[in-house]
């Protein structure tokens, strides 16, 4: 199961490119001064860390169980980091895709793609024959199939949520979350996080596309809005569901300059429960990769084009694997 395990998630690694880094988007975080996220020793309870949130004056968001984490709105007068029993606090940043997002999701020209049969343009995806795009074959997934199509592998997709109506996705998706409001409202209202599952899990049911592991079993952490933005406190709270929920592979399209203790205390403890974690490098032409893909226990994914160059957007140091990242199509 493990060697299995491993193939998904190297071609996951090298396919997850295909729309994290192809010029769709670059993340950048804006501190909310007022939302912080408190860190406390291992060892205080919930009634102490309630009685501490209510003496600084704060109101309570969430919990985080797995980094023993509260989210909190403050007051002008609070004092976290004066108590022996916090470890630390840090600011709930607010991650953004940037509006400037290229969806390859229409249609196509015929080089972009090898053809099972042809795309038609102008019909719904019901009525779109299948295609194999171009990237998927690059990376050698339809020979990966002879020896495993995703079966049985759980893979989350921290992200803007998967449409669940969606019919190259649907008999894929198995759960999720709504990290934003704590519920299993995890519908996509942005469309990016549906690109995103199209492109790992994408059924091979004779319409749209076909994703590298098109019998995967997909799980929607949906930690961004329909503007697509969300606080990292989501996202730390959906890697958190990922090992409450035994997910073997996590997805993460998107990136944070900030190095956040609290962002790779829970990256650390997913990994070690055994869960293995993708991340785009970030579109920063020629910079240093984002966190948490800079994350040692994170797997950092750069964009390459056709012909195995380096694509100009694509962020180069700390890149840990090259894949395709330009013209990709999916659901």
């Amino acid at each position: 199961m493990r060697k299995i395990l491993n193939i998904i998630a190297c071609s996951i690694v090298t396919l997850t490119i295909l729309v994290s880094m192809f010029p769709i988007k670059v993340s950048h975080a804006k501190t909310q001064s007022k939302r912080k996220i408190v860190v406390f020793e291992e060892s205080v309870d919930k009634v102490k860390k309630n009685n501490i949130i209510k003496k600084h004056g704060a109101t309570k968001i969430k919990d985080i169980k797995a980094i023993n984490a509260i989210v909190v709105n403050v007051s002008d007068v609070d004092n976290f980091e004066s108590e022996e029993s916090v470890r630390y606090v840090e600011d709930d940043v607010i991650v953004s895709i940037d509006d400037a997002i290229v969806y390859i999701s229409g249609k196509v020209n015929d080089s972009d793609i090898t053809s099972k049969t042809k795309k038609k343009d102008d019909t719904t995806p019901e009525e779109q024959e299948e295609v194999i795009p171009w990237g998927i074959k690059y990376v050698g997934a339809p020979e990966m199939w002879e020896i495993t199509r995703g079966e049985g592998i759980k893979v989350a997709v921290i992200d803007t949520g998967i449409d669940v109506n969606h019919p190259d996705l649907g008999d894929n998706i198995k759960g999720g979350i709504n990290t934003i409001i704590n519920d299993n409202t995890y519908n996509d209202n942005n469309g990016h996080g549906t690109h995103v599952a199209g492109i790992i899990g994408a059924t091979d049911n004779d319409i749209g596309v076909v994703g590298v592991a098109p019998e995967v079993d997909l799980y929607s952490v949906k930690a961004l809005d329909s503007y697509g933005d969300g606080y990292v406190s989501d996202i730390i709270y959906g890697i958190n569901w990922c090992i409450i929920n035994d997910i073997d592979i996590i997805n993460m399209s998107f990136g944070i300059n900030e190095n956040l203790i609290a962002l790779h205390d829970v990256v650390k403890l997913a990994s070690e429960n055994g869960i293995i974690m993708i991340a785009s490098s970030g579109n920063n032409y020629g910079g240093y990769s984002q966190y948490p893909a800079v994350f040692e226990e994170v797997v950092a994914v750069g964009a390459i084009d056709y012909s195995g160059n380096i694509l100009g957007f694509s962020a180069i140091n700390g890149v840990d694997v090259w894949a395709p990242g330009y013209n990709i199509l999916s659901t």
